[in-house]
C-alpha cells in the first residue's frame, strides 16, 4: 500500500495565492500613475520643443510674407490662379471674385488707402500679419465715390491727433493696426464672365501708398 492513501490526496486542496495587504495594492497603483504621469509629462515636453522650432518656418509662410511685395509700387496688384510668380490663390467662396492685394509696413509711417467705386461691388479688408481682420469697408461707404482711409499705429494715430488743429474735427478716416505689417485685401465682384476686365481694373485701381 502507498505510503499516500489516494483518499488523502483528493481531500487535500491546491494552496490559494496570497491576497496582497492594501498597502501594497495602493503603492503599485500609485507607481503605475506616476509612471504614466511621467510619460505625458515627457511627451508633452517633446510637442513643445518641436512646436517651437518649428515656429520660424511657418511664420515664414504665413499670408504677410507670400504677398509682402506686392503694393511696392504704390498701387494693389491681382492675385490670380496660375500666378507667375508662384503666389497662393486667396480662398475665396465665389469665382466671380478678383482678388488684389497691398502689403503695408507702417515702421516708416502711416499708409493712405484711396479707392474709387465703379459699377461693380468693391469691399476692402485690411488683415493683420499672423491673421485676423482689423477693419472692413465697402464701397457703399464711398464719398463722391471714393473711399479712402490711412491705416496706423496707435502711437502714429496719436501723433497726427496731437498736430490737428484744436477745436478741428478730422474728416479723414484712420484706421489702427496693432501690427506694423499687413495687408489690403481688394475684391472686387464680376457678375458676369464679361465683367472679369472691368473688375480686374477695378480692384488693381486700388492706391496704397504713404500718407503725407
Amino acid at each position: 500500500m502507498s505510503a499516500t492513501d489516494p483518499a488523502t490526496l483528493q481531500g487535500m486542496e491546491a494552496p490559494q495565492p496570497r491576497a496582497l495587504p492594501l498597502r501594497s495594492r495602493i503603492a503599485a497603483a500609485f507607481a503605475r500613475l506616476l509612471l504614466a504621469t511621467s510619460a505625458g509629462l515627457v511627451l508633452a515636453g517633446i510637442v513643445h520643443i518641436v512646436t517651437i522650432l518649428l515656429i520660424p518656418p511657418l511664420s515664414e509662410s504665413d499670408a504677410a510674407h507670400a504677398y509682402a511685395a506686392l503694393g511696392a509700387g504704390g498701387q494693389a496688384e491681382l492675385v490670380r490662379a496660375g500666378d507667375p510668380r508662384g503666389l497662393p490663390l486667396p480662398r475665396e467662396d465665389d469665382p466671380a471674385t478678383v482678388t488684389a492685394i497691398c502689403s503695408y509696413d507702417l515702421a516708416a509711417g502711416p499708409m493712405r488707402v484711396v479707392a474709387r467705386a465703379g459699377t461693380l461691388p468693391l469691399a476692402l479688408t485690411l488683415h493683420r500679419q499672423g491673421g485676423g481682420t482689423l477693419y472692413a469697408i465697402t464701397d457703399r461707404a464711398a464719398i463722391r465715390g471714393v473711399v479712402e482711409f490711412l491705416v496706423m499705429t496707435q502711437e502714429q494715430r496719436d501723433e497726427r491727433a496731437a498736430r490737428d488743429e484744436e477745436g478741428e474735427v478730422s474728416r479723414e478716416l484712420r484706421v489702427v493696426s496693432d501690427s506694423e505689417r499687413g495687408l489690403i485685401v481688394v475684391r472686387a465682384l464680376a457678375r458676369l464672365p464679361s465683367d472679369r476686365a472691368d473688375a480686374e481694373a477695378l480692384a488693381s485701381g486700388v492706391a496704397c501708398g504713404m500718407a503725407d
